[in-house]
């Protein structure tokens, strides 16, 4: 009996390690319809399509979002942040680069937030495009479910946050920003 479940088990095994083997999947569906629309960054590194039913938006009080991304009926918004590195961080980084910057990402949001910050949750690293992204989510001083997705972009790290208003699904903004990440150029 054991012989049988080993043969059994070992090419099931295989299959399963083969059929993972090629790109890392997000927990989150990406297949929101984008216009035709194209969005580019301030700083002219990045470019995405506009999710249908949303807007650019120009404004920015402290110029710290380099690209703005608002839902229509104002309940979402989608903001693409550069994160300038100094050379302190920057030197402190080995092996997997894209870890080192989510876990300074996460660092930052504790700093943020202080002791109202409680714990990260559903953390993934996952492909689309042959581009690589980690995402981290937590709830902010408001409750608000907010996920954040760090990647590079040129010579750029970047922090894609989707932010909630009103009572908007996170499920459904999640997929809209897997489906903008999915557009990246």
């Amino acid at each position: 009996m054991i012989r049988q479940l080993k043969i059994f088990f070992f090419p099931t095994l295989l299959f399963l390690v083969h059929g993972c083997a090629g790109s890392i999947s997000s927990i989150y569906d990406s297949s929101y319809p984008l216009s035709d629309e194209t969005a580019k960054s301030k700083s002219a590194q990045l470019t995405v399509k506009v999710p249908q039913d949303w807007f650019v938006a120009e404004n920015d009080e402290n110029n710290s979002v380099d690209l703005w991304l608002v839902n229509q009926d104002y309940s979402a918004t989608l903001n693409f942040v550069p994160l300038n590195l100094d050379s302190v961080i920057i030197k402190s980084i080995h092996g997997d680069e894209l870890n080192s910057i989510v876990k300074f990402s996460q660092i930052f949001r504790k700093a943020q937030f202080g002791k109202t910050m409680n714990e990260f949750i559903h953390q993934e690293v996952f492909e689309m495009n042959g581009k690589k992204f980690a995402a981290y989510e937590y709830a902010d001083d408001s409750k608000r479910a907010v996920r954040v997705v760090v990647f590079r972009s040129g010579d750029k790290y970047y922090e894609l946050s989707a932010i909630p208003f009103k009572n908007q699904n996170p499920f459904e903004l999640y997929k809209i920003q897997n489906s903008v990440l999915s557009s990246i150029n």
